[in-house]
This record gives C-alpha cells, structure tokens and sequence, in this order.
C-alpha cells in the first residue's frame, strides 16, 4: 500500500515509481517545513545548479532509511542554506517525511503532464455529509476545491481532505492516465476549457432517479447492433425475469455473435438499467420515454394502490412487471414507429415525470438515446433551458447509437453539457450494456466553464 498521511489539511497517499534513467544523481539535504508554499520546494540558487534544476523544476526528495518521498516544483531563495531544501508542509505531510530529516534529492527529467480531464471520487467523513445531493452541492461549490488544491502538482493516487464539503476526495482517473512517473498540474481552467472535471461518490450509495428517453423512429429497425462479450448480462437478466415467457424470449434473441436491431439493443440496456437499480434496493424511480413523431411515456400500476404512475419503483415486488412491460414496450412501439424523430416534446415529456417523481430533494439522472437527429417538434436545446432551468440535481448524459454520420452528435454534446453529463457514441451491445450499466450506479455531474 502507498504511504499515507492524515493531517487538518487532508489525506494524500502517493504511488510514483522511481527510475533512475529519469532522474539526475541525487544529493543530500536536510529537511524545513515551509509552511504554507503553495506545494513548492525552496532551494538556495547554488542548490539548483548542482541540480541542474530551474525555476520551475519538479525535485524528488527521499529518505533513504525509510523510503518515505515526496516531489514539489522548485522556487528560489537566497537566504536559505545550501545544504537544505524547504518544503510546503502539505507536500511534506504527504511524504510522511518531517523537519530534520535528511533527503536525497534529484530532478525530475521527464516533461510535466498536461491533464485533459479529471473524475474526482468523494467519499463523506461525517454523516450529515453522506446525503443524496453531495454530488449536487460539490459541483456548486467548486471554487473552494480550486482554491485548496489549484496549481498543485498531482501524483498517481493523490487524495485529500476537503473541509468545506466535509468529504475526503480521490483521484480517481485522468486523462492522460498518470503513471508512477507522471505529475501533472491542477490547471482548474484549462480543465474547463476543454472537457471538464468530474464528480462522483465513492464508497457510498447515492439514490437518484432516472428517466430514460429512447428513439423509436423507423430507423432504430435496422438490424446493425452486433451481440459481443454480453453473455453474462444476459443471463443475469434471465435469472432475474424468472419464468416470465415474455422477457426470456425477448433475452433469447441476443445470441453471441448475432446481430440485432438498434431498438432491440436500446430495450436491452433500459432492461438493464433498471435490472441494475432493483439490485440497488433503495427504491429508485424510473421513467421511460418513448419518441418518433409521437410521444409516450410508459405507464406502470402501482401493485398494492392501483395507481397508474408515470414511472416504476425499483423495489424486488416491481420488478418482474418492469422487466416485462419495458422488454416489449420499446420494440413495440419501433414496429409501429414513423419516420420522424421528435426529441423536444420528448423532453417536454421528461419534464412533467420529474414533477410526478415528487422527490425535490433526490437527484435525477436523464438519458437520451438516439440513432439520428430531430426532424420534428420544438428545439431540444431550447427545451432544456427553457423547462429545465433549475439543474442543481439533474444530469443530462446523451448517447449515439448507430452510424456516426446519421446523428447529430453537435446537438447531443451541447444537451449534455447543458445537463452537466456527457455524450458518448455506441455501435455495439458490449459497450452499450457497459454505459447503462455504469450511469445505473453512478451520479457524476461534469464540472465545466461557463457559457
């Protein structure tokens, strides 16, 4: 395991990989803690030179006796000792190393990685922390975290305390991935610039609701959806449908290898999406929407009132109605499907479910699958902004399948942003089944620069 640290500030673990090819021959010095640097090392300019280091350099500090390291950008001082080198005391916290230790230092040889993208994981310390919206209220209060931790250097692994939100967060992936040899800088703006950073919990269950927004228009008929590498999804849909004839027939169709219609494909993942938040078990809502020129919601009876609703509950006496009636809904409603695709009213739709989920505190995850682009009804971007001012707690994540050339891709990366998601493009059962899978468990909102 790493080293870890706990300290007021927060929690790091680092996990570099040295190797001597990268490095310059060290150097002893002895340790000052620095206080608040800024996450630099200080070196008197006779220091640097025998480094071979400038302003700007990433050193490599370690103790040989313990093995307990660190690495920090270089700043000059004139003042201080030759012999010793000064260090932010977070930097040095992390290290496990203290004031007095003695050091070998080097410099980094390899060029700094330039992040295009970041997922941070956060994980409660107390309890009023672990609440529904955490996701939600990180995402508002971004410029705390910036402030904490913006310009700093980043180590595979890295993990720290983030006092406001009463949360510790993790590095949870980048983008390039950063490997024991790699740091990189916590440029807040370029990140945004570009794709954004990320937010998700980790280690915690987040109860959120979803509506499901599928394209049902002629073209989702076209048989093109290759079955790869989805075996065991099936059958743990087929264990869960039971002896329901109607659902096992449906799930027969998708032999490995074979080919299916996108519609098919489409009622496979919603399947699985809601397969996924009964085994949740914390009763989730879930709405399905159904589009071409008209639009449908699926309607569910409440077992025990004999309700209609506009959504189905995720709990075990729901579940073999759900799987059921979505598993012949969706390709039901292609079979009798038109030519044009209207994805406006769908969302007009989507609106007046969220209203009747009743949950304003609960988050709700919105997903928009598409094999084209719309040809009929109201704008959907100006839907969104117009009926969907408030997106405190929802997510927006709009998904491609198809030919590339046939999908408005512009306008399903504009949706997602709006909505704080993404857009991702599928051409096969694999990948599909992996992304409904993944947003069936996970509430992540995509923090980005402002319009």
């Amino acid at each position: 395991m790493p080293p870890l640290f706990i300290t007021p500030q927060g929690v790091f673990k680092t996990n570099f990989t040295l190797e001597a090819a990268e490095i310059t021959k060290p150097i002893e010095l002895e340790v000052i803690d620095g206080g608040n640097q800024r996450g630099f090392a200080l070196l008197h300019p006779e220091t640097m030179k025998r480094l071979s280091a400038d302003i700007g350099s990433i050193v490599l500090f370690e103790d040989p006796q313990s093995s307990f390291w660190g690495a920090a950008e270089v700043r000059k001082n004139d003042s201080l000792d030759k012999g010793r080198i000064e260090v932010d005391t977070l930097v040095l916290e992390a290290s496990l190393l203290m004031e007095g230790d003695v050091v070998e230092v080097q410099t980094y040889q390899e060029d700094m990685v330039a992040l295009e993208y970041v997922e941070f994981g956060l994980k409660p310390l107390t309890e009023d922390a672990n609440t529904e919206d955490l996701v939600s209220r990180a995402s508002k209060r971004v410029e705390s975290l910036e402030q904490l931790v913006g310009g700093r250097l980043v180590y595979p692994g890295m993990s720290f305390n983030w006092p406001e939100m009463e949360v510790k967060v993790e590095i949870l992936n980048t983008r390039p991935t950063l490997t024991g040899k790699s740091f990189a800088k916590l440029a807040f703006e370029a990140l945004k610039e570009k794709t954004g950073y990320q937010f998700k919990t980790v280690g915690i269950a987040s109860p959120f609701n979803a509506i499901l927004c599928i394209d049902t228009s002629g073209s989702m008929k076209t048989t093109d959806v290759p079955v790869q590498d989805i075996a065991h999804a099936r059958e743990g849909l087929k264990d869960l449908a039971g002896d329901n004839p109607e659902v096992q027939s449906f799930l027969n169709r998708f032999d490995e290898g074979a080919r299916v219609s996108r519609a098919e494909a489409a009622a496979m993942a919603v399947l699985l999406y809601l397969a996924e938040k009964v085994g949740r078990g914390y009763g989730e809502k879930v709405g399905v929407v159904t589009f071409e020129k008209e639009v449908s919601e699926m309607t569910f009876l409440d077992s025990e009132t004999g309700a209609v609703r506009p959504y189905v509950e995720c709990t075990g006496r729901e579940k073999a109605l759900g799987l059921q009636i979505i598993s012949t809904h969706v390709v039901d409603k292609v079979e009798e499907g038109g030519t044009l695709t209207d994805m406006g009213s769908a969302l007009l739709k989507t609106r007046e479910i969220l209203d009747a989920f009743g949950d304003e505190t609960k988050p709700t995850m919105l997903i928009m699958l598409t094999d084209g682009m719309t040809t009929a009804g109201p704008p959907p971007l100006k839907v969104l902004k117009e009926r969907f001012p408030d997106r405190d707690r929802l997510v927006i994540y709009c998904i491609g399948l198809g030919e590339r050339s046939e999908i408005d891709e512009e306008l399903m990366l504009a949706m997602a942003q709006y909505g704080n998601g993404t857009y991702r493009h599928v051409d096969n059962m694999r990948d599909l089944l992996e992304w409904y899978g993944r947003l069936a468990s996970e509430f992540a909102v995509v923090v980005r620069g402002t319009e």
